[in-house]
């Protein structure tokens, strides 16, 4: 996760914040400091840390079978990688925010996320987010319920309509206007990007695959590409290039 992080990190340059996915922290409590400081020294701006069960399961996917620790552990959980994150600061000379995730409102209810996300942000977490609301009421309600004055927290969005096809009243997503009116600082859209990738991969495949063409594609209109000037921008050749040209090595 360090190198994938320090990977997409360098890629944007370093001017675009970078929040990272750190699960459950991957195991106790040492296993949670490691975490918060490893990540807080390749340069992420923010680490999520949430209750579920190790090892995790996709949230949605899990739907109302997914496993949580208790209120206690959760709440222990961020407590540690508040104080990892304080370390960070004073020892390693990084600074880097802690995102509370709380997952347990489809098994324990709306009730029991308020109560992990009151007590995340009393702990000291610099942004506060549960997964799982089922409605818009359910978003109001949590906004409502932290202090908006110290407290950013995010939320789950959608992107198009039926984004996330499974589990019907388990996934009730807003959009990011929507939630933005409701006074939530964030809008998390969760694995839009890994859709969309998966999407491209697979048509590409598709086509390449089909056999009424041999696998040979002449100007497939259900194929579209980058042009490989783009591709070359994508990945950094005019930079390289430029450097490159200063000083000529062999």
């Amino acid at each position: 996760m360090e190198d994938t992080a320090k990977s997409v990190i360098y890629a944007t340059g370093g001017n675009i914040p970078v929040i990272v996915d750190g699960d459950t922290g991957y195991g106790g409590a040492v296993n949670i400091r490691r975490t918060v400081r490893g990540l807080a020294s390749v340069g992420a701006a923010a680490v999520t840390i949430e209750d579920q069960v190790f090892p995790k399961r996709c949230t949605y996917a899990a739907g109302a079978g997914v496993r949580v620790v208790d209120r206690n552990a959760s709440l222990a959980r961020v407590k540690t990688a508040i104080a990892a994150r304080e370390e960070a600061r004073v020892v390693d000379g990084k600074d880097i925010l802690i995102v509370a995730r709380t997952d347990c409102r489809a098994a324990l209810g709306m009730g029991e996320a308020m109560a992990r996300c009151k007590l995340f942000e009393e702990a000291g977490a610099d942004i506060v987010y549960a997964e799982n609301l089922q409605s818009s009421e359910e978003y109001a309600e949590l906004r409502s319920s932290l202090d908006a004055s110290t407290t950013m927290i995010m939320a789950q969005v959608q992107l198009t309509p039926n984004v996330i096809e499974e589990g019907g009243a388990q996934q009730v997503l807003l959009d990011a206007e929507e939630i933005g009116k409701l006074g939530y600082r964030f809008a998390l859209f969760g694995v839009t990007a890994l859709q969309a990738t998966t999407y491209a991969l697979q048509n590409s495949a598709r086509v390449l695959l089909d056999p009424s063409n041999g696998g040979l594609v002449k100007n497939s209109s259900s194929l579209q590409l980058s042009s490989f000037s783009n591709l070359k921008q994508a990945v950094g050749f005019a930079e390289t290039d430029e450097f490159e040209a200063k000083f000529g090595c062999e």
